[in-house]
């Protein structure tokens, strides 16, 4: 899944009606996605099929201030440091990052699959 940026995120959600259809078709065509793909990854989306997207949670404010972090440890500091690649979950396509030691067992933050990699 791509991830827009909080800044357009933000945009997005400061608009509504045909500017904001007009600034998700712009952003689309920067991520190579079509206006209703950018379109549902906003909350309260009312699709094409008529169900609403709610899947997100409404409670972040001002996302362009933060660093979304899942593991707030102390040692989590240091296994960022032990990151050297990147992967895709094969459930929901989510970015994770991880290190080189294999096989390694991952959890996935978005959707809580475990899954094992051993190359």
């Amino acid at each position: 899944m791509t991830i827009i940026s909080p800044d357009e995120y933000d945009l997005l959600m400061s608009l509504s009606g045909h500017e904001q259809n007009l600034q998700a078709g712009n952003i689309g065509k920067k991520y190579g996605l079509s206006e209703i793909q950018i379109l549902s990854m906003l909350p309260g989306y009312t699709g094409p099929s008529g169900s609403t997207n709610t899947s997100i949670n409404l409670n972040i404010a001002g996302m362009n201030r933060h660093r979304f972090e899942y593991d707030p440890s102390p040692d989590a500091s240091q296994r960022r440091h032990n990151v050297s690649q990147a992967i895709t979950c094969p459930s929901c396509s989510a970015e994770l990052g991880i290190p080189s030691i294999r096989p390694i067992r991952v959890t996935c933050p978005q959707c809580s699959q475990e899954h094992t990699f051993y190359e």
